[in-house]
């Protein structure tokens, strides 16, 4: 269940910094403040991600297995969120 999370997570993480990539590139072009609270609210997604990235590695098997399911589910519904944003704004 670890290593689903944790891979989950680095998924995550790469979905983010291309959205960052992407925001970052429309900032640079538009200045607007709505792309930097895009760009801004990535960064911060990105922060939480690579948190709970460390924190499966390194304390994932203190979790009860109730909770472990449950934080694997949301990990992989943040990872489908996040492919589908990016590919919005891939388009």
């Amino acid at each position: 269940m670890a290593q689903l999370a944790a891979f989950f997570s680095v998924v995550n993480v790469l979905l983010l910094v291309g959205l960052i990539w992407i925001y970052g590139n429309s900032f640079w072009k538009v200045r607007a403040q709505f792309t930097a609270g895009l760009l801004f609210f990535a960064a911060l997604f990105l922060i939480q991600n690579l948190m709970s990235l460390y924190s499966f590695l390194t304390m994932f098997m203190d979790y009860a297995a109730g909770i472990s399911q449950m934080v694997l589910a949301i990990t992989i519904v943040q990872t489908a969120g996040l492919a589908i944003i990016l590919w919005t704004g891939l388009r």
